[in-house]
């Protein structure tokens, strides 16, 4: 059987560890704001933050039409139609795929050519009846916005140079080429008459996607797999553009910036735990997006399975006795966690009989692998909050004492993962105090790539 003591003994090291405080998330949160004016002025080569998008202007909700997306992140590839009706309201007609990891490891030619038989099925088959004769054969120009969830040198709205991606891509012959081109490439191998006329990051497409309902937004948030954050910065605070492109835009011109918050932070202020240590460690990209890695869905449940273990040691849990194929690395997605922390009996029974154990898991068992979840899924929000705080703070938009600060998120661990959105308030109210917090507005944003890249195809066109 199970001893509670010692349980008690490790959740009580481990709350110290995994609780945040604002006085434990001032330096976090100092630091961002940090690296937010370090990257305005640092050139985007190479591992880069801050990046600009070129985007200049936001559409006002009543735009009508319908365009090409696509939208790469980390874990889907995205083909969309999207036929925007006004008033904010969109349809989209979309192909779907999930790279394995031979294409995210393999060949960047293979890479696109996969890309582009996709589009090619949409075009085709799946929204042929959006599009005109001339367009299905080829006869005349189909434009895409792009919306691509990794770093790129960003040298004009429709060309950018591919920068070290992460999220488990490398692909090869990649890096340090030109994104439109890559694309261009592909669609000439496959006879498609399609071009890149926007290239935007998938956050910057949630911001501008969420614009088209709300435009009073001013934060993009993507709280996913990944995370990442973008914002309307004045132009004359970029540095890193050059000077000349600076001074042909009118004063008070915002760019969005797509910050890459997910590469901020290193160890000399990100409260790294063992358990962080050790899944950094062990990552096929080691010291990198560490940060992303304490927060994001992608990493949690490793996170959830790594504590568990110590626990299981210390005969705390499962009669110290690890489960037959717990002790895999990864072999226990963030998706558990959620389902435990949805507190349904059976679907928690469902969850643990993935891994074969040596005694049936009691009603304790459960109650402490779960009391680990929601530890390190509060930690998560947190951090995530970070995002948020930070650029408010970059904004001033504390400033003001009425008007409403908009925030449009979109991703699965914000949207479906339990009592997440309740965590993030709670963590933006003990950091801002009530006052501040109650003019924060975190809005769901949906489609954020697909019709963000739309609106800034047909705006840029």
């Amino acid at each position: 059987m199970t001893n509670a003591q010692p349980a008690d003994a490790l959740f009580e090291t481990l709350a110290r560890e995994f609780s945040l405080t604002k006085e434990s998330l001032a330096p976090i949160v100092n630091g961002f704001v940090n690296e937010y004016k370090h990257g305005l002025r640092t050139p985007s080569k190479g591992l880069a933050t801050m990046i600009p998008s070129f985007v200049t202007k936001l559409p006002l909700g009543t735009e009508q039409g319908s365009f090409l997306s696509l939208d790469l992140g980390g874990t889907n590839l995205r083909i969309s139609a999207v036929e925007l009706k006004g008033n904010g309201a969109v349809e989209v007609l979309e192909v779907k795929r999930c790279p394995d990891m031979t294409l995210k490891t393999g060949s960047g030619a293979r890479f696109f050519d996969w890309i582009a038989e996709a589009v090619q099925e949409l075009i085709t088959v799946k929204a042929r009846h959006l599009f005109s004769d001339a367009q299905v054969q080829g006869r005349e120009t189909l434009s895409l916005g792009v919306c691509w969830s990794f770093p790129i040198d960003q040298t004009n709205v429709d060309r950018g140079t591919i920068l070290r991606m992460g999220k488990g891509f490398t692909l090869q012959d990649t890096e340090g080429k030109d994104l439109a081109d890559m694309f261009h490439q592909a669609f000439e191998r496959k006879d498609l008459n399609v071009r890149v006329t926007a290239i935007l990051n998938d956050t910057v497409g949630t911001l501008v996607a969420h614009a088209y309902c709300n435009p009073d937004v001013r934060i993009g948030l993507i709280y996913a797999t990944g995370i990442n954050s973008a914002y309307p910065e004045k132009i004359e605070h970029i540095e890193k553009l050059d000077g000349s492109l600076r001074c042909n835009y009118p004063p008070g011109t915002e760019m969005l910036i797509n910050t890459e918050i997910d590469i901020f932070g290193d160890e000399s202020y990100l409260p790294l735990t063992k358990y962080d240590r050790a899944l950094d460690a062990n990552h096929n990209q080691p010291k990198f997006q560490i940060y992303e890695k304490m927060v994001s869905g992608a990493y949690l449940g490793e996170l959830v399975r790594l504590i568990a273990l110590d626990f299981i040691e210390a005969g705390a849990l499962f009669d110290g006795v690890v489960p037959e194929g717990f002790s895999e690395a990864w072999s226990f997605p963030t998706a558990f966690m959620s389902i435990l922390e949805s507190q349904t009996h059976d679907r928690s029974v469902e969850v643990l009989s993935k891994f074969t154990f040596a005694n049936t898991p009691t009603l304790q068992d459960i109650a402490i692998l779960t009391r680990i979840c929601s530890l390190v899924a509060t930690r998560s929000a947190y951090l995530a909050s970070v995002a948020i705080a930070s650029s408010i703070i970059q904004q001033n938009l504390t400033d003001s004492s009425d008007t409403p600060i908009v925030v449009g998120i979109t991703g699965s661990t914000y949207e479906f993962y339990p009592h997440m959105e309740v965590r993030l308030r709670r963590a933006l109210q003990d950091w801002f105090g009530p006052e501040v917090a109650g003019r924060i507005k975190l809005e769901l944003a949906r489609d954020g790539g697909a019709v963000g890249g739309a609106l800034i195809a047909m705006l840029c066109t």
